[in-house]
């Protein structure tokens, strides 16, 4: 919830998050900035769970990017914290507690599951480089966090007592990036980094961002993070790559049957890649990375073969086509042809005849 548009390209965490075969979203645009008030709420009435029941049972997670506290209902923000606490939900916040841009979460219930506190200082803009504070957390392990570009801005908060601090920032005055505690039966972790501007060097130029906000879900989600990286991040572009590829063959597809050309055959093998696909990611979802890998490649090499296939029926389709065009401007072109020799040519073969007043000839 929060700043969810796509406006934001690849600057914001659900861009890559819902890449992940592991993470079913559901995405809520709440920002009034962006959106206006009117259609912040609305959307917030759609999307937002009937009951805490419906909250609790089916969600592991709740991600929260510079989330505007004025959209949101006193219900709702006792229901999500409540969830931490009681229900054993995740709650990731990325960005702001209290911001310049907009109303501050103190004084709610939902501060009161969150690892940190706003700092008087609020936003500061400038060139942050990561600092690993607690080495022997894996997710500070599994990353190169500390090579990746400066951030440029984050939002000064302050680690609770019982917090525990699993990165700071090169700031002269030590405010962390990233905190962590688990609170009840649940768990809440704060990115103080804000998208997506603060964020930007890292989407631009650090290869390992979309690990990073995948990681920061699963971490913040009890889910287990992966032994090997490059394997992973191989995955994870694969299966970003494997719905751009598809929307391809499809559009080939599509452009085919326009012209009449056979297509039940592509959309079986289309149907038999999807089914693959399932395969691959139920291996994922068991962390078994390496089987998943495998049968993606092996999807990848289906559909370059029907990419192929489909081009050969368009060509084929494109061929009648060209030769009706040809039959037809061909036979144009010989009527009018006779029509012209009919008119032009053939009439030089007799004399004009003409009537005189006096009706002689």
């Amino acid at each position: 919830m929060g700043d969810v548009i796509d406006q934001y390209g690849g600057f914001n965490s659900f861009v890559v998050i819902r890449t992940d075969p592991a993470i079913d979203t559901t995405l809520v645009p709440s920002r009034p900035s962006y959106l206006g008030f009117d259609r912040a709420r609305r959307n917030m009435r759609i999307y937002m769970p009937r009951t805490y029941s419906q909250l609790k049972e089916n969600y592991d997670l709740i991600v929260m990017s510079d989330a505007d506290r004025t959209v949101f209902d006193a219900t709702w923000v006792e229901w999500m914290s409540r969830g931490v606490k009681e229900g054993g939900l995740g709650l990731l916040w990325l960005g702001s507690i209290a911001s310049n841009s907009f109303p501050s979460w103190e004084g709610t219930t939902i501060t009161q599951v969150l690892p940190s506190e706003p700092s008087p200082e609020l936003d500061i803009s400038g060139s942050f480089k990561v600092r690993i504070h607690d080495r022997g957390e894996p997710l500070m392990r599994i990353l190169a966090w500390e090579d990746s570009p400066p951030l440029a801005n984050l939002n000064t908060q302050i680690p609770r007592d019982a917090a525990r601090v699993f990165a700071l920032t090169d700031s002269p005055k030590g405010y962390p990036l990233i905190t962590y505690w688990e609170i009840g039966s649940g768990r809440a972790l704060c990115f103080a980094s804000k998208f997506p501007n603060g964020v930007a060097p890292w989407a631009r130029d650090w290869q390992y961002f979309p690990e990073a906000m995948i990681f920061l879900a699963y971490r913040t989600g009890d889910r287990p993070l992966p032994d090997d990286v490059s394997l992973f991040s191989q995955l994870i572009s694969d299966f970003g790559d494997f719905e751009m590829r598809n929307s391809m063959v499809v559009s080939v597809i599509n452009f085919v049957e326009q012209f009449g050309g056979r297509t039940d055959k592509l959309y079986r093998r289309l149907d038999e890649l999807g089914l693959k696909k399932k395969a691959a990611e139920t291996a994922y979802l068991a962390g078994d990375y390496a089987s998943s890998l495998e049968k993606m490649k092996e999807i990848r090499g289906g559909q370059q073969a029907l990419m192929r296939d489909a081009m050969e029926v368009k060509d084929s389709a494109m061929f009648w086509v060209y030769l009706t065009e040809w039959c037809a401007i061909t036979a144009a072109i010989l009527i009018s042809g006779v029509v012209l020799w009919g008119l032009m040519v053939r009439r030089r073969l007799y004399r004009e005849v003409y009537t005189s007043r006096l009706g002689q000839t």
